[in-house]
């Protein structure tokens, strides 16, 4: 089966358009006229969860087999990777947007266009190197020869949901009481009093209502980190002109497991709502159920930036936030660095001991 792909040529010259994160439009690569993007303003909807897995059950997710794709600007006909759903002829670079590359019964809903430019990323992600402490000197020239900083929207869930939780804990309260012990001073055993803190436990119980609204979990597997402090309220309706230029990705994470993923964040913030109504010093939560209604999802792409470099044998990935510049990723440590530090640390308590233990 062949498949339905788009290309945007450009109003002026005809050329293949990339979507421009600096101007937030179509940009011809060629005569530099900007094409604008034809914006539907419309409300975002929540989905129905219960009902679109029901209606999932049914169709059983049938899936539609696409074997290659042709490129209407140089002709070239080739196979796509099954989760990609936008990127480039690799004969002609001309930018594709594959709608049926991969069928998947769910389809994008809205987006986030990109905002930030690859040149800007990765000048960010230099800084972000050189404010990590304890990375080895020549880790910047390495990191900055490796790897292509490749742009891609990534696959994400958004679920609102109420919940009501019932539990049962404890409630601990410090208190301090004077103990005498003895202590050998001068050859001599000397009586001394100190202050021992203690803590006072009751049994607690209650319940707890709570309203989620766009908790994000990421629909795919092939990145190893995942970004926050998204800006969700800019989402804009999906149109297909964003993409160009740009790869994206299909979902691979189905709707029912982003939601396991998203119960688990929420319970974080339960727990954590719950031992403040609880109060006290210390809060022990022995029991707790939470019932989940009104659940409803979107499904969104975000841009990302992502990459990774060599260091020693070794391979560091990274992905940079394409809306706000937030950098998630790996980076190796000096061991010279830490073990100067630990001896570093080392001295200085040494040295504030023998002061104040001497005098």
């Amino acid at each position: 089966m062949m498949q339905k792909e788009y290309q945007f040529p450009c109003e002026k010259c005809g050329a293949k358009l990339h979507f421009s994160a600096s101007e937030g439009e179509l940009e011809c690569p060629y005569c530099s006229h900007i094409n604008k993007i034809e914006r539907a303003f419309s409300q975002i909807v929540e989905n129905d969860y219960e009902t679109t897995i029901a209606k999932l059950k049914e169709e059983k997710q049938k899936k539609v087999e696409v074997t290659s794709t042709k490129c209407n600007a140089c002709g070239a006909t080739f196979e796509l990777s099954e989760n990609i759903h936008a990127s480039s002829c690799p004969y002609c670079s001309s930018p594709i947007v594959n709608e049926t590359a991969y069928y998947r019964p769910i389809k994008p809903q809205a987006l986030l266009p990109f905002k930030i430019e690859k040149k800007e990323a990765r000048e960010l992600f230099q800084k972000w190197l050189d404010g990590r402490w304890f990375a080895p000197n020549d880790l910047k020239k390495y990191a900055t020869q490796d790897g292509e900083l490749k742009a891609i929207y990534v696959p994400y869930w958004t679920y609102d949901a109420d919940t009501y939780s019932n539990y049962r804990g404890r409630r601990g309260d410090k208190y301090y009481e004077e103990e005498r012990y003895s202590e050998v001073v001068d050859g001599k055993s000397v009586t001394k009093t100190r202050r021992v803190e203690k803590i006072r436990w009751r049994d607690v119980s209650g319940d707890l209502q709570k309203h989620f609204d766009d908790v994000v979990v990421m629909a795919t597997t092939s990145l190893k980190h995942s970004l926050s402090h998204w800006d969700l309220e800019n989402l804009v309706d999906y149109d297909a002109s964003y993409l160009s230029g740009y790869e994206s990705e299909v979902y691979s994470v189905e709707l029912d497991e982003g939601l396991v993923s998203a119960k688990s964040n929420m319970d974080f913030f339960i727990r954590s709502a719950i031992k403040s109504q609880i109060g006290g010093d210390v809060q022990e939560i022995e029991y707790l159920a939470t019932d989940y209604s009104n659940i409803t999802y979107k499904h969104i792409l975000l841009p990302v930036y992502a990459s990774a470099f060599k260091f020693e044998g070794k391979t560091y990935s990274y992905v940079i936030n394409a809306r706000n510049g937030d950098i998630s990723g790996e980076r190796p440590y000096s061991k010279i660095k830490i073990a100067l530090a630990v001896v570093g640390v080392a001295l200085v308590l040494g040295g504030l001991f023998y002061f104040f233990g001497g005098s």
